[in-house]
């Protein structure tokens, strides 16, 4: 997955529209979900997930803040779903990983070509 920086090349914050807040928020309840239905077959030990979380914390809302907090919020929330629909692991709980990966793909894509500009190489 390939993530957006927060502030320009010169540490200006940059103002983001209500699509990318959606969407980031979006993209961290995947990333929780998906990190709920790994744990569930490997054991909480793989932080798999939680990792790609932690680094598009990082990057797009490094302080403390109404986004960091939104998307941490996000990001339990979606734990929360995936742990209560996934208790064992099955070729369901395995089949739901993949979907979020996807998911997690397709919106790190749009938030891509709608934020940074050329990234689609156009």
């Amino acid at each position: 997955m390939t993530f957006l920086p927060a502030l320009s090349m010169h540490g200006q914050a940059i103002t983001r529209s209500q699509d990318y807040l959606r969407d980031v928020i979006s993209l961290s309840e995947v990333l929780g979900k998906a990190h709920a239905v790994r744990i569930v077959c490997n054991g909480r030990n793989d932080q798999h997930w939680r990792a790609y979380m932690m680094r598009l914390l990082e990057l797009e809302a490094p302080y403390q803040g109404g986004l960091r907090r939104s998307m941490v919020d996000g990001f339990n929330a979606g734990f929360a779903t995936g742990e209560a629909m996934h208790q064992a692991c099955d070729a369901a709980t395995k089949a739901a990983e993949k979907d979020y990966a996807a998911q997690g793909q397709a919106l790190t894509l749009t938030l891509t070509a709608e934020n940074i500009p050329d990234a689609t190489g156009r």
